[in-house]
């Protein structure tokens, strides 16, 4: 579909730069027709939904939006690439859900939010700290890992 676009933007992009323009080729298949997506491509969007929605509001925000639909294969998707920290703070944050499930539904998601709120607040205010010092190098992360799959990105 994107015709070798991606190997083309790791030739002359590296990091952030790279993941931002892999990204925004991903992102509007993902929303409407994420079927259509390699796992890996998937993998990257499942990621890259996660920076964007702690970055613009914390784990909080991630669990409210759509994304939060998808924790499970966020975390499935933090260990493929090999994160630690981003892993850790992800899975910390889960903890806080009852049996440390997080419902894919978002009704229901947001109903047990309202109910743990008052001890979620200070661990993801803490945790959100913690992801926003990028102690891991996600970006390197993220272009190793679609280097190893390269073939099955477009």
């Amino acid at each position: 579909m994107f015709g070798g676009k991606v190997e083309a933007i790791l030739k002359k992009k590296t990091g952030q730069d790279a993941i931002i323009e892999i990204d925004t080729l991903l992102s509007p298949i993902f929303y409407k027709k994420p079927q259509s997506l390699s796992m890996p491509e998937k993998n990257i969007c499942y990621i890259e939904d996660l920076e964007r929605e702690v970055n613009n509001g914390g784990l909080d925000q991630f669990f409210v939006n759509s994304s939060g639909n998808n924790t499970q294969e966020t975390i499935s998707a933090l260990k493929e690439i090999g994160s630690v920290k981003f892993l850790g703070i992800l899975e910390s944050a889960t903890q806080q859900f009852p049996e440390a499930r997080v419902p894919k539904d978002r009704d229901e998601r947001m109903a047990v939010m309202d109910q743990i709120e008052d001890k979620t607040v200070p661990v993801w205010d803490s945790l959100d700290t913690e992801f926003y010092k990028y102690e891991e190098d996600i970006y390197g992360l993220l272009t190793g890992y679609i280097q190893k799959h390269i073939k099955d990105f477009r």
